[in-house]
């Protein structure tokens, strides 16, 4: 991988609040952030205010009791109060614990579980909202009043000018705890040091040339690591002016983002594979007249799996408005690593293989093969950022051999100090100093490919759902056989991202009618998640190993070639002998 010249002048900083303060002293009043709301601009931020800001922040949170390594949990909206706060934490000592705001009324119940459960796992004292948020929350109070006070801290007006805070922080304390799941369970809060922030910061801004010249377009999601790491941090690091709106302003309006970067000569951005698919397919003929994507140097694409589709697509809609296919950035990172952990070359178009989808799918080897009846083209994230280390290995730990698939496993100084109040999960993820990441991938060409997830996550938006907690939510429901459920994805090639495929086996078929309506209903409100379709099959169809357990890379195989029904008509015709006999044995030899 390629690094690039550029003198960082905040080399020495060892934390986020050191690179803050020199920063200001190195760009003073030249603005950082241009936030946007319904194409109009909502406010402005100099770096200097920023600080400014900051440090009020950090005092209110001092005088409402905030310790140096309390974490304080923020749920807000993109806008300027999410920046001022954020760091103000920081600058007082404590964690900030971003959590995504409430979106829709009929989630709120689910929505509350899964946050009274973050938060009895990080333990926050402290919580910043706003006021249309905090009416919503009020369950969280109660809970806390039970166990855990929890104060709530509204944002204010800041105008006076601030002193700066004093407080001693090291490298080794954590400057963010990021949780990596919204779903029912198992929600795991990624501890990520100061010195790993700033590890993975520098290696993205050195691997692709990131410098004061640039101008930085983004909708992500603040609680999400692409956009609060990679944009937010990334670009107050290396001085970065960024332009910003809601990912609802984007949602409303895909072309948004497309026309900020046109007006503001953008020259990086990020989102997921899903964005640039919806883009595409959204932009008019008269918006793409007025657009002019010819400054875009870094368009990255990553948190969920990249579709040579969409590459097609968004390249081929944009290129009349001067966007450069070399520009199209395909990415792999994961929280555990902070954030990034491969890159594309820069200035080279993304690198495709069309590969023999019966071999990797039986042999787990990726062999190259002339496009055709069973193969598919999959996208290369490229190679190792600065300071990380990648390997394929096998079920051994051993590292595989060119073209074999393994799991991706990970060193360096952005791997994460553990998961915050859980032990076992850290034990399993990170081995003798390498981070066992629950991908699957293989290397071609000294290129890496992501072909798969061993752990069955579905991703959403960016964001990861374990297909166990997705079936947890829903295994009550009367008529489902028990063990008799598996979640999960397949590409819709149409939206460019992956659809959820819950598949229930019903014990009788008067349930058959109402249970696909309340799984939808009950993933809904205990994951926040839409299921795309609720298939009802017979008992016994779903394929499971000798111990009973589930496999859902073959049921989803059998879903997607037809043969999943094909067996399920099957067992409709067994004999009542033949279904008591497989009925016993299942019961009885269930793990």
């Amino acid at each position: 991988m390629v690094m690039y010249n550029y003198k960082d002048p905040l080399s020495k900083a060892k934390t986020l609040n050191e690179a803050l303060t020199q920063q200001v002293q190195i760009m003073g009043e030249k603005r950082w952030l241009t936030y946007y709301e319904r194409d109009k601009v909502k406010s402005t931020l100099s770096f200097s205010k920023l600080l400014n800001n900051a440090n009020n922040w950090g005092k209110r949170l001092i005088n409402n009791g905030l310790k140096k390594g309390d974490r304080v949990l923020l749920i807000l909206p993109t806008g300027t109060a999410f920046y001022e706060s954020y760091w103000g934490i920081l600058l007082a000592g404590g964690v900030p614990v971003p959590a995504y705001p409430p979106f829709r009324l009929k989630q709120i119940e689910g929505y509350i579980n899964n946050l009274i459960k973050l938060r009895t796992n990080c333990g926050a004292k402290l919580l910043i909202t706003d006021k249309i948020i905090k009416p919503l929350l009020w369950q969280l109070k109660e809970q806390g009043r039970k166990n855990l006070p929890l104060s709530f801290i509204i944002p204010n007006e800041i105008n006076e000018e601030s002193t700066s805070l004093k407080i001693s922080v090291s490298q080794e304390d954590l400057g963010l705890l990021q949780y990596t799941s919204g779903s029912t369970g198992n929600q795991k809060g990624v501890m990520l040091t100061q010195a790993n922030l700033l590890a993975n910061i520098r290696a993205i801004g050195k691997t692709i040339g990131l410098n004061p010249k640039d101008t930085a377009v983004s909708w992500l999601p603040l609680y999400h690591d692409m956009g609060l790491i990679g944009l937010m941090l990334g670009s107050i690091y290396w001085g970065i002016e960024l332009i910003a709106l809601s990912p609802l302003e984007f949602l409303r309006r895909p072309f948004r983002w497309i026309y900020a970067m046109s007006h503001h000569h953008a020259t990086i951005t990020a989102a997921p594979n899903f964005a640039y698919n919806l883009v595409a397919r959204k932009a008019k003929e008269e918006e793409l007249d007025a657009a002019d994507l010819s400054s875009l140097r870094i368009a990255i694409c990553g948190a969920e799996p990249i579709q040579p589709a969409t590459i097609k697509s968004f390249v081929n809609k944009f290129a009349p408005c001067g966007f450069k296919h070399e520009s199209f950035f395909p990415a792999y990172g994961l929280a555990e690593n902070t954030l990034a952990v491969t890159f594309s070359k820069p200035g080279e178009p993304p690198y495709q293989e069309c590969i023999d989808m019966r071999l990797l799918d039986e042999e787990r080897k990726a062999v190259v093969k002339k496009p055709g009846e069973g193969t598919r083209f999959v996208v290369s994230v490229g190679a190792p950022i600065d300071t990380v280390k990648v390997r394929i290995v096998d079920d051994d730990g051993n590292t595989a051999s060119e073209g074999i698939l393994g799991e991706v496993i990970i060193s360096g100084p952005c791997v994460m100090k553990g998961y915050f109040n859980n032990d076992v999960p850290t034990a399993r993820a990170i081995k003798d100093g390498w981070l066992y990441t629950g991908d699957v991938g293989f290397k071609l060409n000294g290129r890496f490919f992501i072909a798969g997830r061993v752990k069955d996550i579905i991703i959403r938006a960016g964001r990861n759902y374990f297909a166990e907690d997705i079936e947890a939510a829903i295994s009550n429901l009367p008529g489902i056989r028990p063990g008799g459920l598996c979640a999960f994805s397949v590409d819709n090639k149409v939206k460019g991202t992956e659809d959820l495929v819950i598949i229930a086996e019903v014990r009788d078929e008067s349930y058959k009618k109402d249970l696909p309506d309340l799984i939808i209903k009950n993933v809904m409100n205990a994951c926040g998640l839409s299921v795309d379709k609720a298939v009802m099959t017979s008992p016994r169809t779903l394929p499971k190993t000798s111990s009973g357990k589930i496999q859902r890379f073959k049921a989803r195989q059998m879903y997607l070639d037809g043969s999943l029904e094909k067996k399920a008509d099957k067992k409709n015709k067994i004999g009542l002998f033949t279904y008591l006999k497989s009925w016993i044995r299942d019961k009885f030899t269930r793990a």
